[in-house]
């Protein structure tokens, strides 16, 4: 096969996986589910504070860049349907780094074979279509994280004049706002530049110091709630580095859940570790290792955790470092190189079409569906009887009560969260007597346990009903 030959395969299989996954992104995001707790309770602050609001602490243990909100607000101006115009920018972000993550694989892997590998994986992988369609910033941790980086290969600190300097200079002083985990990789790119020409790179990095400084303090009130302390508390490494073995472990599961042959996976993980850390002095190994230096530095110091979501930036240098092998793999025989990229393409592909992918499509995902179940209470419900909303559901209540005609409907509040025997107990003895109540379950950490014991709390007093879906929304209702 002549080299013209060769490239036009190449470049349409990258086309035709890029096209698979921005097919997935867009049909997930095309089903428009109803927002879920944490999502309900970030497009609260979005929604019901002015653009300014959106650049100090928000509430309901929401920490988000100001920025991202920004734009979400934009979006929802304009568009009308809230669930679209909220995570839009999410798909946009998601879309657009399929792309950048080819033209940055080729900067790092040698072969083509190691290309398409790396770019399988990262077009498939389930958590990446996830959240491209949740409204999270996520998405756009990768996309920013994947174009600072990338800028290391296209500035030229020698050639470069002033006017582009500042223009990039402006662009990075701005994305830390949309994307927090952006001015991680801008201090990698600070310090692979920073020995080329140290003049221009402090010129270069003027703007972005004076934006991080001013952002600065928003992000230190990023987990000054004991909630938010709690939660990052599991991302970070003890100090004698203990929990690293189990921290790992998590993310492994997390990054990789969709594919059946984790220990394939490691195998090649652990190999491209190895050919980095051999040709440590290239920038090549200086790109994939100063990031993971980075998140596990931020991570020990308990700056910012390196776990699940929150690391899911990282997650494009770990797939490179998947495909690293696949640049030692020396094959005499031409034809053996695709046989092996139409194995891996098959293989891969039906996996995950076997386990997640078929979920998305047949539209078995896991929702929360406040509104179904509000609409189900004015129809079947009294005049007179009362819709009980405890904590766990009230923020999904407070996105949705407006879409609903629930005036002058008797609603009591629950502060406690409605979860083991005691707290129903504790429920039912606050409640009046001589009324019939609707308990609105929504979300809950162990929905099915909770459930659980709603109902059978509820079938032990009279004309008790339990009305739920696949998803364990569900109305709970008793007389008292």
């Amino acid at each position: 096969m002549d080299e013209k030959r060769k490239n036009l395969f190449f470049y349409s299989v990258v086309f035709f996986i890029i096209i698979l996954g921005i097919f997935l992104r867009v049909l997930f995001f095309s089903f428009s589910r109803p927002f879920w707790n944490d999502e309900s309770a970030l497009v609260l602050n979005i929604i019901n504070r002015g653009y300014s609001g959106l650049f100090s602490s928000l509430d309901y243990f929401q920490a988000a860049p100001p920025l991202f909100c920004v734009i979400c607000k934009f979006f929802f101006v304009f568009i009308k349907k809230i669930e679209f115009a909220m995570r839009f920018p999410a798909l946009i972000c998601s879309v657009l780094s399929l792309p950048v993550f080819f033209i940055f694989s080729r900067k790092l892997l040698k072969t083509k074979l190691a290309a398409i590998f790396a770019l399988l994986l990262f077009s498939l992988n389930y958590q990446l279509i996830y959240y491209s369609q949740e409204v999270k910033q996520y998405s756009c941790d990768v996309f920013f994280f994947l174009s600072v980086l990338l800028l290391y290969f296209y500035i030229n600190l020698e050639k470069i004049d002033l006017k582009n300097l500042l223009l990039i200079g402006l662009f990075l002083a701005v994305i830390p706002w949309i994307s927090y985990t952006a001015l991680f990789a801008e201090v990698i790119l600070f310090l692979l530049l920073i020995f080329k020409n140290w003049k221009k790179t402090i010129l270069l990095f003027i703007l972005p110091l004076i934006s991080s400084l001013c952002l600065l303090p928003l992000m230190l009130k990023l987990d000054n709630s004991s909630f938010m302390q709690a939660f990052w508390a599991i991302g970070f490494l003890d100090k004698d580095f203990s929990n690293i073995s189990e921290l790992l472990k998590n993310n492994a599961i997390f990054y990789f859940m969709d594919f059946p042959n984790k220990f394939f996976i490691a195998l090649m993980l652990v190999a491209g570790l190895c050919i980095f850390a051999i040709n440590y002095k290239s920038k090549q190994s200086k790109i994939i290792f100063l990031p993971l230096i980075l998140a596990i530095l931020l991570s020990y110091l308990h700056i910012y955790p390196m776990y699940l979501r929150t690391g899911l930036y990282l997650f494009p240098i770990i797939l490179i470092l998947t495909a690293k092998p696949f640049d030692v793999i020396k094959l005499k025989f031409e034809i053996i190189n695709y046989i092996m990229i139409g194995f891996l393409f098959a293989h891969f592909t039906l996996c995950t079409f076997k386990t997640d992918y078929i979920q998305i499509i047949k539209k078995q995902y896991y929702k929360e569906d406040t509104t179904v179940f509000l609409n189900k209470f004015i129809k079947i419900s009294k005049p007179d009887d009362t819709l009980v909303v405890p904590a766990s559901s009230r923020i999904n209540f407070d996105m949705y009560k407006n879409s609903v005609k629930l005036q002058n409907r008797k609603i009591i509040f629950i502060n406690n969260f409605i979860y083991d025997i005691d707290d129903i107990k504790k429920t039912y003895s606050m409640l009046p007597e001589n009324n019939t109540y609707y308990i609105l379950l929504t979300h809950s950490s162990d929905k099915p346990y909770e459930y659980k014991n709603l109902c059978d709390y509820a079938k032990a007093h009279k004309n008790a009903e339990v009305l739920k879906d696949k998803d364990y929304n569900a109305l709970i209702r008793f007389s008292k």
